[in-house]
Order: C-alpha cells, then structure tokens, then sequence
C-alpha cells in the first residue's frame, strides 16, 4: 500500500500555484499524487481511495470537475470521499487530496 498524505496545488517550490484558482489547484495537487505515485512505482489506476478537501472559499464544482476523470478508471472505481472545509493548512490553498493506493509487493 501506498499512502499518500494531503497534497495542495503547490510547485516544486512549495508556492501555491494560481492564486483564487482552484481548478487550477486541483489539476496540481493531482499532478502531486501522481508524481508520488511514480516514485513508488504506481499510477493513479492503483489508487482505491481519494480523499479531497475543497475550502469554503472555492468553487466545488470547478475544483472537483477538474479532476473527476482523473480520479475514476476503468473496472472497479475508487471511493472517493469529498468534503468542504474552513481552511487549510497552507495559505492560499483551496484544495488538498490524499490517496491510498494498492500495489503489488515484489
């Protein structure tokens, strides 16, 4: 198992990307997962759980429509759990997704 902790719509740098922007966010904080997940040696098609966090402040529609797709696949699709929250732990975030995901051992 592969888990992977709350991931914003950050840069390498740690600078949130596209300030008020949380379409844009989501697409990074996603991109975040995935770079994780390819370090372990995954992809988001090995992912069974989601879990997102979208603030008050944002759009819910455009957050989680940005990155539905990204979050489904084909067969079995995973659980995904959203959730509106008063804020988040890095300024100016507006997003923030965990994942889970299931890999086979060597």
């Amino acid at each position: 198992m592969v888990y992977i902790g709350g991931q914003n719509g950050v840069d390498e740098t740690g600078k949130v990307v596209a300030d008020h922007d949380v379409s844009a966010q989501a697409v990074q904080a996603v991109d975040n997962v995935e770079a994780v997940l390819r370090a372990a040696g995954a992809t988001l098609a090995d992912v069974v759980s989601w879990t997102v966090l979208i603030s008050v402040d944002a759009d819910v529609a455009a957050g989680y429509g940005a990155i539905a797709s990204r979050l489904a696949r084909a067969g079995a699709p995973p659980l995904v759990t959203a959730a509106r929250v008063a804020g988040l732990a890095v300024p100016g975030a507006l997003l923030e997704v965990s994942a889970i995901a299931a890999v086979a051992a060597d």
